[in-house]
């Protein structure tokens, strides 16, 4: 038992640094923009990623129970549209550079969970890093909701 939950834990210290690296990218993405709704995105991604941060960190300190019967509800997820926004306006509007720049790192996020999920030899963790990729998911479809307005 002891070595499965060293393993858990393991896991969850990779998701977590994933995480934080996210929250931090976001965070100093958004101090630097001027376009009012391209730092709202950001701000808005910055506190779901510090939201995903904080749940990790308790699960760490008291288990992963919650986490993994919330996944069990879960019906299975198309995978994210991948297509970055206007690639002919990236170079011209820091908008569309920071909305496919941030895809791009959900996206990221998204495999990595889905990879871990897929590798598990428990489906208490494979569970558990399904979780983590929907809310990656949701993620996504934040920065779609908002960017192609641009």
């Amino acid at each position: 038992m002891s070595r499965t939950k060293n393993k858990i834990e393991h896991m969850l210290n990779l998701a977590l640094a994933l995480s934080l690296n996210h929250y931090k990218f976001y965070l100093d993405a958004a101090e630097a923009v001027s376009s009012p709704k391209t730092k709202a995105l950001l701000l808005v991604l910055a506190e779901s990623e510090e939201s995903l941060a904080g749940e990790i960190e308790d699960m760490i300190a008291t288990g992963i129970v919650d986490e993994v019967e919330k996944a069990a509800d879960f019906d299975e997820e198309d995978s994210p549209d991948e297509t970055p926004f206007a690639l002919e306006r990236m170079d011209t509007d820091p908008r569309i550079y920071i909305c496919n720049k941030s895809l791009e790192q959900e996206l990221k996020g998204y495999t990595f969970f889905l990879s871990i999920a897929a590798r598990a030899k428990s489906e208490l963790v494979s569970r558990l890093f399904e979780y983590f990729a929907h809310i990656k998911r949701e993620q996504i479809t934040k920065i779609r909701r908002v960017c192609e307005t641009f």
